[in-house]
């Protein structure tokens, strides 16, 4: 088995074409949308349709160092589920994929010695499958993964979130066997009133309209060890993931260079200039000074990031203003208000009511 995933690693490594320069756009494996598209069992006529919308074809999908835009994917995977009727589409298909669909970082998620191994592997090399999300292992107040995507406005987002945390829960199932059962699963997005669907899928009860996507993990399962272990598996798996370079998104200005920082900070403390300057290895005077030679500041950058956010939440969610303004780093909503005004030219009552058809009330 080892060497056939030595001649496999060697044979990628000659024959990987030379990858120039790529523009900035998020980027995910082409071959998971090739594989949701194969479960879907749509006709080909109208999947070519689908692809065709996004400037895709097939043979895009089936090259095996293809990418595609990530956005262009999240759209994708809703018009799928629209066109197969199925509301749990993505949380369906999650229980059906393999390790292979991720490649090396399925492999070791499934050979790992125990649960908190497996994770924390997968949040390392998540960049080798998908950009512009990010998958933590945290243990406050509990021990728990999250996953998120960091662009707020990418959207929609419903059915690549269930079958993220389908599949990481189908794989912690390979891993640790039948005994193995997540204590909740929360999702941010809305959901059906009675979720027996979602929770007979998942095997735990299900909470919608939650502060974070996350499957959160019984004490036993985090302590228990996996039967399967293989560490010759692991060690060779991480070897082939050490050969591939974190992809260059090619930032052209600094500004872009901040915002994608802010974008990857964890989520749960409000981000200062102090801390983004020191992760870029600047002084906070000197990174206020370059963004205002680019015409904006620190202030502005995060206020934006912060109604980004506000404007998903409106569109996806069915929390209040309140609640909304809370969780996007605002202690009352007068100021919220305000903040979403200056970047989007109207109140978030009026942004709602507009995106959801209804007539403004006099």
């Amino acid at each position: 088995m080892l060497d056939l995933f030595r001649h496999e690693i060697d044979t990628f490594v000659q024959m990987a074409p030379e990858i120039p320069d790529r523009p900035r756009i998020p980027c995910i494996q082409a071959k998971i949308l090739n594989a949701i598209l194969n479960a879907a069992q749509l006709p080909e006529r109208e999947i070519e349709l689908l692809l065709a919308a996004e400037s895709l074809r097939r043979s895009d999908l089936r090259d095996p160092h293809g990418t595609l835009p990530f956005a262009a994917y999240l759209r994708l995977f809703d018009r799928v589920a629209a066109a197969m009727g199925r509301d749990s589409f993505g949380l369906d298909l999650s229980s059906g994929m393999g390790p292979e669909l991720v490649g090396p970082a399925g492999y070791i998620f499934v050979a790992s010695p125990d649960l908190m191994h497996a994770v924390r592997a997968l949040a390392s090399s998540v960049f080798t499958i998908q950009d512009a999300t990010v998958f933590e292992v945290l243990t406050d107040p509990a021990p728990h993964v999250r996953y998120r995507i960091t662009d707020d406005a990418m959207t929609p987002r419903r059915h690549d979130v269930e079958f993220s945390l389908g599949y990481v829960n189908h794989l912690i199932r390979r891993l640790l066997g039948p005994v193995y059962a997540p204590a909740e699963v929360w999702f941010e997005h809305p959901g059906p009133a009675r979720p027996e669907l979602q929770e007979a899928l998942l095997g735990c009860p299900v909470f919608f309209d939650q502060d974070r996507n996350a499957i959160w993990f019984r004490p036993e399962d985090v302590q228990r060890r996996a039967p399967g272990a293989d560490p010759n598996l692991v060690a060779l798996m991480q070897h082939y993931i050490q050969l591939l370079d974190r992809p260059d998104h090619s930032i052209q200005t600094f500004t872009e260079e901040v915002r994608q920082t802010l974008a990857a900070l964890p989520e749960g403390r409000a981000p200062t200039l102090e801390t983004v300057a020191a992760r870029l290895g600047f002084s906070p005077a000197t990174l206020g000074r370059r963004l205002r030679a680019e015409g904006t500041s620190f202030r502005d950058l995060l206020r934006r990031k912060r109604i980004e956010g506000a404007r998903r939440l409106l569109t996806e969610t069915r929390l209040s203003v309140l609640e909304i303004a809370e969780r996007s780093g605002y202690g009352e909503t007068a100021s919220f208000t305000r903040a979403f005004r200056t970047v989007t030219g109207e109140s978030p009552r009026a942004y709602r009511l507009r995106l959801s058809g209804s007539p403004p009330v006099p």
